[in-house]
């Protein structure tokens, strides 16, 4: 490995014994692995961190003459190499095992999964896109929706257009369906009078999810009842017009029968 080269066997030796195993680079989701792999070595001090920012050159002479800030600076940089190597797939060592500094390898990559400045700035307009027009879901979960919100932002982020807190609350509140409007309103109140942490937020959100869930269950199912209502029919009418000729004709008969006899008195 081309660390060998920079410093002796016994230097590395000690420095694998102080470095924990870093996160591996499977060769996807670079975004996520690059927030991982900076904060593993600024664990390793902020020296090692930094190496990544500049570039570098081993220095000069034999060890023994080099400067006390030559030294640290190469120790830094031995150890965040030693770490990226470690960290890397074999085919990303394979792109970079002609660098000679950790910023090179850095750089290198960087341009192999986030793409040239055009690229970079083609990402981040797609990006900003679906954060403009992020929303939730009708009946969609809280979880499911700050993931996907968290992965807009933390791609933007990974290309250097970060999201301050306030514009994630108010963006979160803003994109909340028609059925948390009530809520929305009341979340937008409370923000406007003091900013409310983005974690704050989702732990307040998934607590009135959970309740809004056992008011459901809880909640009686109202039935549904269904009234027909009679209508007369054809054979209906026709009976009572049958009736009512009937009756009309036995009151005619009646009427008849009471003039004959009348007249029949008469005589």
């Amino acid at each position: 490995m081309l660390i060998i080269s920079l410093t002796s066997s016994s230097t590395i030796v000690k420095i694998a014994e102080n470095i924990k195993t870093p996160p591996k680079f499977d060769g996807l989701n670079y975004p996520i692995w690059k927030v991982k792999m900076i904060v593993f070595l600024q664990a390793l001090r902020s020296r090692v961190a930094k190496a990544m920012t500049k570039p570098f050159c081993v220095p000069r002479g034999d060890e023994d003459t080099w400067s006390n800030m030559a030294t640290k600076e190469f120790d830094a940089n031995a150890k965040a190499h030693y770490a990226l190597l470690q960290a890397l797939n074999d085919d990303d060592i394979v792109r970079v095992i002609h660098c000679k500094s950790v910023y090179e390898i850095w750089s290198h990559l960087m341009v192999t999964h986030e793409g040239t400045l055009q690229i970079k700035r083609a990402k981040i307009d797609l990006l900003r896109s679906k954060y403009e027009n992020f929303t939730m879901y009708e009946n969609e979960s809280i979880d499911d929706m700050i993931t996907k919100f968290t992965k807009i932002t933390h791609g933007l982020a990974s290309l250097g257009d970060v999201i301050n807190n306030d514009q994630k609350v108010r963006k979160v509140i803003r994109a909340l369906s028609p059925s948390w409007e009530v809520k929305a309103t009341t979340l937008k109140e409370l923000n406007d009078k003091e900013e409310m942490e983005l974690i704050d937020l989702i732990s307040n959100l998934k607590t009135h999810e959970m309740e809004r869930m056992a008011r459901e269950e809880t909640t009686p199912q109202k039935k549904k009842i269904i009234v027909f209502r009679s209508t007369p029919t054809i054979s209906d009418d026709d009976e009572e017009e049958e009736d009512d000729e009937d009756l009309s004709l036995l009151v005619r008969n009646v009427r008849r029968m009471y003039n004959i006899a009348k007249i029949n008195n008469r005589r």
